[in-house]
Formats: structure tokens, C-alpha cells, sequence
């Protein structure tokens, strides 16, 4: 059986939480700047390499937002880090700081 499975949880149907672990990773570029989107078992984290590639991702909202409200939707835990080190909770509760730069991600 695949790792990636949870080999004491049969199939139970409708409902019920995914037996696949997201897993992968997404590497582009956000205004000319590196950004690597991971996925592992902990959820989605969105990395960023300068805080002007946060603040361009702050003012294309109106796609974020149905995005962010999407994962909510899924369950999925959405973490922001910057410069490899520094990290933010989005999802399921978002930080202070992602409340206080950024709203209405807070809100949604």
C-alpha cells in the first residue's frame, strides 16, 4: 500500500476525510521574484522570498481570496513564510499580522 495512505482507514464513503496525504511542490515566480508553494501532510505553505512579492500577492485580493475560502472550505492549514524562516498561519485561523496587512483573509 501506498505511504501516502492510511492503511486502518477503509473507504467509509461519502463524507468522510481523503485517505491520500497531500504531498508535492510548485515552484514559480510572483512579479519576477521566487515562490515555492509546498504540500505535505501538515497542510499548504506558500513561500515567498521578499516581502515585496507578499505585498503584490496583498494586492491581487480579488483571487486570493476565493482561493484562501476554497482551502477554508477543505479543511486545508495554510501557512505564509518569508525569507525561508518567518512564517504565518492563514488557514484554519489566521495570525495577527495576516489580519492586520491583510483582512480580508482574516475575515474569509
Amino acid at each position: 500500500m501506498d505511504p501516502a495512505r492510511h492503511a486502518e482507514d477503509p473507504d467509509k464513503g461519502y463524507g468522510q476525510s481523503p485517505k491520500l496525504i497531500l504531498a508535492g511542490r510548485l515552484t514559480g515566480t510572483l512579479d519576477g521574484r521566487p515562490v515555492v508553494i509546498s504540500a505535505d501532510n501538515a497542510g499548504l505553505t506558500l513561500d515567498l522570498s521578499s516581502l515585496r512579492s507578499a505585498w503584490t500577492l496583498r494586492k491581487s485580493g480579488g483571487v486570493i481570496v476565493p482561493f484562501v475560502q476554497f482551502l477554508k472550505a477543505l479543511h486545508i492549514p495554510l501557512r505564509l513564510r518569508l525569507f525561508g524562516g518567518v512564517s504565518f498561519d492563514v488557514l484554519p485561523k489566521p495570525g495577527l499580522l495576516v489580519r492586520l496587512f491583510a483582512p480580508e483573509l482574516g475575515s474569509g
